[in-house]
């Protein structure tokens, strides 16, 4: 139910970088070659290359190639979306935030995201996937703070310190893809900032 997004947020350019990788079907020689030593991400060190590219590929690797190759050549807003359908088909969790917790935010028209409410839906979870109980403070904190910079970067909050909630429309390109694929709790998860 985790599926971990405590250890990165949507890391777009990154994720657009293993979208290109995947589509060559890189064998694992190819792939140790692209991340390790050509360092297609950018990334300042081996450990956090090889630790982004992996939380990348579980994330693509949950859709198909038909939504890799919009997040490989997409213009950044429409690649951002795709990342955020993988993002929340891989982690159930913060598309069960979404649809509930953030989508009653936006109709009570809060002006912004406050930390109580992830912290009130955590708890509300634990009453259901008692797994969730065990997970420590600082993993909580964690989790609530990447759920946060996702939301963020996906344009749902403002870059201010307040969090204030923004407006988004789910583009037409990703729009389509979900519905073509019956991806719609994803759909109504993005769907919830109206």
């Amino acid at each position: 139910m985790l599926a971990n997004f405590t250890k990165a947020s949507l890391i777009v350019p990154e994720t657009q970088a293993v979208a290109r990788l995947l589509l060559e079907h890189p064998d694992s020689e190819r792939w140790r070659q692209a991340i390790e030593v050509e360092n297609i991400l950018q990334a300042k060190t081996i450990n956090t290359a090889k630790s982004y590219a992996n939380i990348a590929r579980m994330r693509l690797e949950s859709m198909d190639e038909e939504l890799w190759e919009i997040v490989a050549n997409a213009e950044r807003p429409t690649a951002t979306q795709a990342i955020l359908a993988c993002a929340l088909k891989f982690s159930p969790l913060l598309a069960e935030f979404m649809r509930t917790a953030l989508a009653d935010e936006y109709r009570r028209m809060s002006p912004s995201l406050e930390e109580r409410i992830w912290r009130s839906f955590f708890a509300d979870m634990t009453l259901v996937h008692a797994n969730l109980a065990e997970v420590s403070e600082g993993t909580q904190a964690k989790l609530r703070q990447n759920a946060y910079r996702i939301l963020t970067e996906a344009g749902y909050l403002a870059k201010n310190k307040a969090k204030s909630l923004q407006h988004v429309r789910v583009l037409p390109e990703i729009r389509n893809y979900l519905a073509k694929h019956g991806h719609n709790d994803i759909l109504s998860a993005m769907d919830c900032a109206h």
